[in-house]
């Protein structure tokens, strides 16, 4: 979880304003926010287990709703073998199904909040929000840069970390 005080720390110390400050809070917040809506972008589209969920799915005269957090599909269980349809904010099913999928960040209100996302991703904050604030660069730049960051980040990603079995000496 990466603490959105932190980032706004790293943000005031990277303007030059730790002592006396030009941006307000939610003048960052707003920047960490485009930041946040372009990194949950590059993850649903890289399918990243960072921000997988999995749903029971109940049918109820064949279809069933969607979370309201839903970004995207990955995965039914691997015993699901029926037919699909997703249309608006329903699938179309036949039968009961646990569905993993890509879910949507909540957006960051306040300094006080967390960011659901592993604190490797600390530095990306930082970096684009400061860029944003400074101007830098535009919003649309740092979304091809965030997504091309991304990209390389998820490259090698399965479905998460390698589990090994330990050695085991007699």
């Amino acid at each position: 979880m990466i603490e959105v005080r932190d980032v706004v720390t790293s943000v005031l110390y990277g303007l030059g304003e730790n002592a006396n400050r030009k941006h307000s809070d939610p003048e960052i917040i707003d920047a960490l926010n485009i930041v946040l809506r372009y990194v949950n972008l590059a993850l649903i589209n890289a399918k990243s287990f960072w921000i997988t969920k999995e749903v029971k799915l109940k049918p109820r005269n064949g279809k069933a709703n969607l979370p309201t957090d839903f970004g995207g599909f990955k995965s039914f269980e691997d015993d699901f073998d029926s037919k699909y349809k997703f249309v608006g904010n329903t699938i179309k099913i036949d039968k009961e199904a646990t569905m993993a999928y890509t879910y949507i960040l909540d957006p960051i209100e306040n300094i006080d909040d967390e960011i659901d996302l592993p604190y490797v991703l600390f530095d990306m904050f930082s970096r684009y929000s400061l860029g944003l604030l400074n101007g830098n660069f535009g919003a649309d730049t740092v979304a091809g840069l965030i997504s091309a960051e991304i990209q390389k980040m998820v490259a090698g990603e399965s479905s998460g970390p390698i589990e090994r079995p330990m050695p085991f000496f007699v």
